[in-house]
């Protein structure tokens, strides 16, 4: 966890640095009471002036059951700025207290949400069993606070809520529930995870939307293997859901080796595969910074289908680079069905380039 004084970050995914420090604490106070809390690590206070109180330093242990106090009392929108002060406070254990927030009826789901994040964050084994509970709760309502639940045992330290959570990606009650156990699964980065979203991926039992998000959970994280990818393509043949197959196809522009890319320029050749496919192939081949414009372009000139070649004009036009502009170029000066043509002319036309527009006003003007 990172925080700067206007932010804060989970894992991989931010480049933030920790600002190291006191944390600082203002509460704006309305006609109607407290209206904003916002905090901040490191730094130091301008001196109060005006209408401004300084509190001064406060023991941390209070802080903490001040924010969580105030947090249960406050609207649901205030619950992450007002609980971020208290989970950070120097040697505070709220895992009780946030646990009894999280299994509060009555409590605002933001509140119930909130609390439930920082236990995955902060807690230990003794939280598995209630967050499964919670997890198991989850339904088809988006951010639900079941679905809270499943991002906390994905984050609980040392794994020790993944088998929890490969438990309900199989047996959770609703499908909205296993699919979302599975996509954090394949987020955790734990062997264990990632061999159980394969298993779900590749099980023609599981429900469809299920087996889309374990497909997108293996091809998207940054945990992704080349064994991923390549049980991904060995799947594409043995599945009937277009929507897995398209997650298929999507998934392989994020390999950072050659095998995915030129594996969809494959299935954009082949003409035994439906042309929505093969459209969706280019498309992602196009997409992949180590796909050559060149081998974009090999497609276009081995391809018989018109839909097929119409969508390759597509993909060359969103490239930018002097290949890309050469082969529209081509087409528009060659023997192509003069739709083909007209495509490509269109295309070029959209482009920023002094040396395309001529090229383009001579055509028009050529006797």
């Amino acid at each position: 966890f990172t925080m700067y004084p206007s932010m804060e970050s989970y894992g991989r995914w931010s480049s933030a640095s920790c600002v190291p420090g006191r944390a600082r604490v203002a509460l704006i106070v309305g006609a109607s009471g407290i209206e904003t809390v916002r905090t901040h690590v490191g730094g130091s206070w301008e001196p109060a002036t005006g209408r401004v109180t300084d509190l001064g330093a406060v023991p941390a242990a209070a802080a903490a059951a001040y924010f969580v106090d105030l947090a249960e009392k406050l609207d649901g929108c205030f619950a992450r700025n007002t609980l971020l002060p208290a989970v950070i406070a120097d040697s505070a254990d709220l895992s009780q207290r946030l646990l009894a927030i999280a299994q509060r009826t009555s409590a605002p789901s933001e509140t119930r949400r909130r609390a439930i994040n920082w236990l995955g964050m902060f807690g230990d084994p003794s939280m598995v069993q209630p967050l499964t509970a919670l997890g198991r709760t989850a339904d088809d309502e988006k951010k639900s606070v079941g679905e809270a639940a499943l991002f906390a045992l994905s984050h609980l330290p040392d794994g020790v809520g993944i088998p929890s959570l490969i438990d309900l990606a199989r047996t959770a009650p609703s499908s909205r529930a296993r699919a979302k156990a599975v996509f954090w699964l394949g987020q955790s980065g734990d062997p264990r995870g990632r061999r159980e979203v394969r298993s779900i991926a590749g099980d023609a039992s599981v429900p469809n939307d299920v087996r889309e998000k374990a497909v997108f959970a293996l091809g998207q994280s940054d945990e992704a293997t080349a064994d991923d990818f390549k049980f991904l393509r060995e799947l594409f043949g043995r599945v009937d859901s277009n929507k897995i197959r398209d997650q298929i196809l999507m998934a392989m522009s994020q390999g950072e080796d050659d095998a995915g890319r030129k594996w969809l320029l494959t299935i954009a050749r082949d003409e035994n595969q439906p042309v929505e496919a093969r459209k969706k192939a280019i498309f992602w081949a196009g997409q992949a910074d180590n796909t050559p414009t060149a081998d974009i372009a090999s497609v276009y000139d081995a391809v018989r289908n018109e839909t097929v070649k119409e969508h390759t004009i597509f993909v060359l036009s969103q490239r930018d680079d002097k290949a890309a502009t050469d082969k529209l170029m081509a087409i528009v000066h060659g023997n192509d069905d003069p739709d083909l043509k007209k495509k490509a002319l269109f295309w070029l036309g959209q482009k920023d380039d002094p040396e395309v527009t001529k090229a383009i006003s001579d055509l028009i003007t050529r006797p």
